[in-house]
Formats: structure tokens, sequence, C-alpha cells
């Protein structure tokens, strides 16, 4: 028999219970000696352990959770990845583990939630707020890298495309231009090419008149036209200054003339955000049926773009032969202009008028001429346009202003005798024009009524702007006068509000004076020039007929080759200075004399 007494019942389930608590015990050791953080519910959400590690870095007391509804006592779970975990792991009883932020503990943890085996739920979190501020970090200085890594190729990219397009229009620039010229013809190489080279008719004068404000809106809106007008295929360029161009690539003749049509007629619509200002442009074109230099396609057309504007402006030109003879000749005409002006090779005659009332000349014109070493005279016609489309016409302008001058000090001495000189309209637009002018005077000592200004008719006309211009000048006391009038775009009734003394009447006008129309036409002029104040001078006086007719229609003076050439100052009829008794007339021409004669007696 056994010394050992079998085990009882009570004494098995006993040592059993201890058994388990003493496992409980280890178990609960072992969960509050985790660094991790731990909370139990039951099956029915309801908390039956946290351990505390949890409980420190929940700030709670287990007292206070243990037997709580979890949702009810953690509302902050709810919405959150946390809480969603939690639903799926009791739904599919398989351990999930999750990362997110719980807001109440400002706490982003590690969640792994298990199912446990006699139902409920374990939860182990950890605290990687640290790590997660590190990734964040790292993350945030990787953001910063890309961010600069994408600056730096947008800059590249930025830079790339200033230096192949126009900063104001948006447009390709010259070296753009030639860039996708050599890519097409890389992949086309027998492509034919049109150059349309487009100048924007006097667009120095919205500039100098409107500001340059106003010019940049002109350029823009411009381009913009030029790039809604254009193919596929086509590139639209802008070289600088008023110059642009379209190349366009197979284009026949015919499709290439219809193209600059279109372009004439989009340039001639109102510009709205310039005050509905209208601006037109002439257009060369030239073409190549073989590979050619786009620079000798670019100087063709710019020789085109010359004969646009030397026929009239606001139209199209294609180039040839004659044209490229031209060009060249023009180059050399700059280039002789400007040794002319720094050499003063140039010279002044004067056209006299004569005063049809008191029989003497009153009126003097200022005539700028050249004498070439190797051309000869050159006619005005020849280098004026040069010097307007140059930027010499201020320095030749100023010239003729200083010898002008001077020589109207020389007349002082003459009885309402007044010199006249021929402004451009650029130089009309500068605003420093009022200004030199009154230097000059006050460097001779001349009292401003000896000298006036003649401009054309279109200089005024559609520039309301250049009232001011007019009126800084006659303050001076300077005369200003309307020259070839009737050959531009306005009437009396227009010219009326400007600042004007003299009506200079055009030549086709005195042609026609001794037809039934012209005569008409003539006397009206005459009529509503004196109600406005103004003087008038008819031009081109070559027949005694005209000048009887012009003396009858009461024609203030006239001028013309009937009555006297341009001369040198020395060679006009004048009485000297030293001559006091100026009452006798002076030497008037033989044609003057006998209609004077004719019309004292009545024959």
């Amino acid at each position: 028999m056994s010394d050992t007494a079998a085990p009882t019942p009570l004494t098995s389930a006993y040592e059993s219970l201890a058994e388990s608590r003493r496992a409980a015990l280890e178990v609960i050791d072992i969960l509050e000696s985790f660094s991790d953080m731990y909370i139990g519910v039951d099956p029915d959400w309801v908390i039956t352990y946290i351990n505390a590690q949890a409980e420190a870095r929940l700030n709670v007391r287990r007292d206070e959770v243990v037997g709580r509804n979890v949702w009810e006592r953690f509302p902050d779970l709810l919405g959150t990845p946390i809480e969603d975990a939690y639903r799926e792991t009791a739904r599919s009883r398989r351990p999930l583990t999750v990362e997110a932020f719980y807001r109440a503990a400002n706490l982003w943890s590690e969640t792994r939630v298990f199912p446990l085996r006699r139902g409920g739920l374990g939860v182990y979190f950890r605290d990687i707020t640290d790590r997660h501020n590190m990734e964040q970090e790292r993350e945030r200085a990787l953001d910063a890298e890309r961010a600069a890594r994408q600056v730096a190729e947008q800059a590249q990219l930025d830079l790339a495309h200033q230096a192949t397009h126009d900063d104001l229009t948006g447009l390709l620039n010259r070296a753009g231009l030639r860039q996708q010229v050599e890519a097409y013809l890389a992949l086309w190489p027998t492509a034919q090419i049109t150059v349309l080279l487009i100048d924007l008719d006097q667009f120095k004068l919205v500039n100098d008149s409107l500001g340059h404000g106003v010019g940049d809106r002109v350029l823009t809106a411009f381009g913009q036209r030029l790039h809604e007008l254009a193919g596929p295929t086509d590139l639209v360029c802008r070289f600088g200054g008023d110059a642009q161009a379209v190349v366009l690539f197979d284009a026949s003749p015919e499709e290439a003339t219809r193209r600059a049509e279109e372009i004439l007629a989009v340039a001639r619509q109102p510009i709205e955000s310039c005050s509905q200002l209208t601006v037109t442009v002439s257009i060369g074109l030239a073409r190549t049926d073989d590979a050619a230099d786009l620079d000798d396609l670019l100087q063709q057309a710019d020789a085109a773009v010359y004969r646009a504007k030397a026929a009239g402006r606001d139209q199209a030109a294609w180039f040839d032969e004659q044209m490229h003879l031209e060009t060249v000749r023009r180059m050399q005409t700059e280039h002789d202009l400007r040794l002319a002006l720094e050499w003063d090779d140039l010279f002044l005659v004067y056209q006299p008028a004569f005063d049809l009332r008191c029989e003497r000349i009153n009126h003097v014109e200022a005539l700028v001429r050249w004498q070439h070493p190797t051309r000869g005279l050159i006619p005005p016609l020849d280098f004026i346009p040069v010097a307007e489309d140059s930027g010499l016409i201020h320095q030749l302008g100023e010239w003729v202003l200083a010898r002008a001058v001077e020589q109207a000090a020389r007349w002082a001495h003459i009885p309402d005798l007044r010199v006249w000189i021929n402004v451009s309209p650029q130089q009309l637009a500068h605003r420093g024009l009022a200004d030199s002018i009154a230097a000059h005077l006050n460097r001779v000592g001349l009292p401003g009524f000896h000298l006036g200004i003649e401009v054309t008719e279109s200089t005024l006309a559609d520039r309301d702007s250049l009232t001011q211009a007019l009126c800084d000048i006659r303050n001076l006391g300077v005369h200003v006068a309307i020259d070839d009038f009737g050959t531009g775009y306005s009437s009396l009734a227009r010219l009326s509000k400007f600042p004007v003394d003299v009506i200079k009447i055009d030549r086709s006008f005195v042609t026609d004076v001794l037809t039934a129309r012209g005569e008409a036409v003539l006397a009206g002029i005459v009529t509503l020039a004196h109600a406005t104040g103004a003087h008038v001078i008819a031009e081109g006086v070559e027949t005694e007929a005209q000048l009887a007719a012009l003396s009858a229609l009461g024609v203030d003076s006239a001028s013309g080759y009937l009555l006297a050439r341009p001369s040198e100052p020395d060679h006009l009829p004048f009485p000297r200075a030293s001559d006091r008794s100026l009452r006798g007339r002076p030497a008037l021409h033989p044609s003057l004399q006998r209609l004077l004669q004719k019309l004292a007696t009545g024959d």
C-alpha cells in the first residue's frame, strides 16, 4: 500500500484553480513587462484588461476603464482605421495590423488586433510617433528635393523657352524660328518654304504718340491674331520691334497670297483693348522651290516689304530681282546718308511763295538737297523715305532746323517773311521737338514768328494726340501749316480743331483750277480756310492762267516754277539788310509782274 494518498476531486479542483491563477498571473506579468501597450476586450466590446504601459500612455487608470465599453470610453477611436481593424478582426477572426493616429492621446501607433481563443480581442499597440515623425521629416526632405528638382527642370524649360520665344507675344523669336525650320527640313528635306515678313505701318508713331504700353498691347493683339490664322505646320515669329513673320511649308504662291490677304484683313480690325485703335501692315513675300538659306528668304521678304510700303502701305508685295537691286541701293543710300550728315554734305535751297496782295515774297520753304560725290544730286524722294525708315529722320530734321533758323536770322530785317521747314510724323510725335525748336531760336536770338513748320495732312489724320505737340510749338510763336492739303483723309472742318495757321493747297488742285469742277472745289477750300482764319498758299503754279484763276478765287500766296524755282539764299530776289528803304517792291518774277499789271489795268 502506498504511503501517498490518492488526490480527491476537491484537491484536484483546487490544484487546477491554483494552476490557472498562476498561469493568469504569468500572463499578466508578461503583459505588464511588455514595452508595448495592451488592451483586452470581450465579445461585447467590454474592456477586460489594460496594462500599465497603456494606462500611462493613454493617461487613464485601470479601474476607470476595465468593465467599460471600449467605444464609450474611447470615443475618438470611432471612424478611424483602428475601429475598422477591431471590427474586421471580430468578424473574420483573423489578425490585422494597422498604423493610425489616435487624436485623444496625440499618438501614432502600430496596432495589432488578434482574436482571443475564448472570444474577444487582444490589442497590442506600439508608440511609433517618433518613427512616424522621422518618416515625415524624411518625406518632407524628399518632397523638398523633388520640388527643387522640379523647379530646376522648369527653370531649364523656361530658359529654353525664353531662348526660342518672344517674351511679349509668346511667339517664336528668330532663334526659335531657325530651330523649327531646321527641324522641319530634317524630316522633309524637299519642302518648299515661303516667308511672309510683316511690318506694322507707322508703328513708331503709335509708340511715340500713345506710349509704349499701348504699342505693346497692339503687338500682343496682332500676334494673337497671327497665331489664330496659322495652320498646323505654319510657324509664326516676332523678330523684335514691329517685325513679325509667318513661314509656310509647301504652300503654292496662290495659297501664300491668300494668307497675306487674310493677314491684311485681320490687321485692319480695331483693337478693342487700345480704344478701338486701327493699324495696317505691309507684307513682303519670298519663296523658294529648292533648298535656300532662311536668312536669304528673310532678306528678300524684307525688300518686298519696302516695295509694299513705297506703294502706299496696307498691302503685300512679292520679291523679285529688281527688288534685290533696290534693296542694295537703299542700304547704300542709308550708309551714305549717315556719312553725309556726319560730314555736313547736305545743303538747303529755298522755294519762295509770293503774296498776291502785297506783291512780294512772304514765305520761303526750306528744302534739303544732297549732292552725292559719285551719284550726283539725289532727289529727296530717294533719301527722305530712307531716313524715315532708318530713324535718321530725327538727325536730318535737326540739321535742317538748325540751318533754316540760321538763315531766317539773316533775313530777319525783311518784314513779314517766314521760313518754313517740313516736319515728319516721327519728328512731330517726338516729345522734345518743341524744346529743340526753342533752343535753336534762342541760339540765334530769332523771334518765333519768323519760323513755321509744315506737316502733311495725313500726319494729323486720326492722330488727335499730336494736337498738344502743335500747341506747344505754336506757343513759341512758330506758325503751323498743313502741307499738300487735299491728298490725305481729312477735311477742313476736322482740321479746324488743330492749331493751324496756313493751308498749302496741293498742286493737283492747282492743275484742275481751270476746269469748272476744279474751280468750285478750290473755291470751297479757300472759303473754308479763310473761315478758320488760315492763310492759303497754292503750290505748283506753272501757267499764268492758273495764277490768274487762283488770285481771282482769293488765294493769298502762290509758289511754283512759273514764279521762281528753289534757289540758294543769295539767288532769291530779296532786299539787302543794308537797304533800309523797303517800300519799293522787291524784284518780282516777270510772270507775276505781268499778272499784277493786268489785274491793275483790268485787261
